[in-house]
């Protein structure tokens, strides 16, 4: 078996077209997608950071709340202390809802999120595939 220098020369040439034919087709579309898919992944944990950071304030207005209250309640009357109580646990609700609704925004933005770059990341390989297919067929 003897090496035959045209057949190497046209399978060099042919292994480097394929390379650079992947390399502007699908690697650097496919590292982009990956790249943006990354930023939107960090800005939803931005958000869902942010959401917690919401939550926490929150539940330090709700503590800070509640002292308040206590130190009130220890100097009113009996009648007082009932009334402030009273509007202590509103206070509380309302954070508590407050944290429970930012919180399950965060969450539902990011499902919306996830849902919508698997979508992408689906529709880009289909689009890849038919690319990869279509140039295969060339």
């Amino acid at each position: 078996m003897t090496i035959q220098l045209p057949v190497l020369l046209w399978t060099v040439i042919c292994f480097a077209a394929l390379i650079l034919i992947l390399d502007r087709l699908l690697f650097r579309p496919l590292l982009a997608f990956m790249d943006r898919r990354a930023a939107r992944v960090a800005a939803a944990k931005e958000k869902a950071a942010a959401a917690e950071r919401a939550a926490a304030e929150a539940e330090a207005r709700r503590a800070e709340l509640l002292r308040l209250s206590q130190e009130e309640s220890a100097r009113l009357s009996e009648e007082t202390v009932t009334q402030a109580r009273a509007e202590a646990k509103a206070r509380l609700a309302a954070a508590e809802t407050e944290a429970t609704a930012a919180l399950e925004a965060a969450q539902a933005r990011l499902g919306e999120e996830s849902a919508q770059i698997e979508a992408a990341l689906e529709k880009r390989a289909e689009t890849l595939a038919e690319a990869y297919l279509s140039a295969l067929t060339n």
